[in-house]
């Protein structure tokens, strides 16, 4: 029987070995369904916070990211790191990103300073309707190799116009509590 490090430790070598495959198998196609040169700015529910993202492509399939969020508390999340991302067909992309994270949860008496993990996961876009965008990512917080959490975000987007969008994601992690993110995106 697998205790939460066991589990955790399967969930994130899936996540690995899920990611490598789908690296792997990736037609070679250039034009990508969604532009990965974008800025957003988040706001947080439950508990209630403000946070930021971006995505710089460098490359026809490859990608800079940087994130960042705060509930106010004490606490803060940045991450950056490199991504890929690649058309499945006409209406999907897939997309992974390794990144580097530091960050300090409320409360967390233990890491004054703050701890530092790596992040690992992949993700699809698609859609669903001309202006609606669905999406969804897994991905696994690893601190060292006895201790990862997992991380899941379910979300769509509704493209308003070709530069400005507005979108909702929920997030799950061993971090923090499940919570709701709204969110406006500017692609530049």
């Amino acid at each position: 029987m697998l205790n939460a490090n066991g589990v955790n430790a399967v969930i994130t070598r899936l996540s690995q070995a899920a990611l490598l495959a789908i690296t792997l198998t990736v037609p070679a196609v250039h034009a990508t369904n969604f532009d990965y040169n974008h800025i957003q700015v988040n706001v947080l529910a439950n508990p209630s916070g403000i946070g930021g993202l971006g995505r710089f492509a460098f490359t026809e399939g490859a990608h800079f990211v940087a994130k960042g969020d705060t509930q106010f508390e004490g606490d803060w999340y940045t991450s950056g790191g490199v991504g890929f991302h690649a058309p499945i067909n006409q209406f999907v992309d897939v997309y992974g990103e390794l990144e580097g994270a530091w960050f300090r949860r409320p409360d967390d008496d233990k890491h004054d300073t703050g701890d530092f993990a790596t992040v690992i996961g992949a993700g699809l876009r698609g859609w669903v309707a001309p202006p609606i965008e669905a999406n969804l990512y897994v991905g696994s917080i690893i601190f060292d190799q006895d201790d990862t959490t997992s991380l899941v975000e379910i979300g769509g987007r509704f493209h308003s116009t070709e530069t400005l969008s507005l979108g909702a994601t929920w997030r799950a992690n061993g971090l923090e509590q499940n919570r709701l993110i709204f969110s406006v995106r500017y692609l530049y």
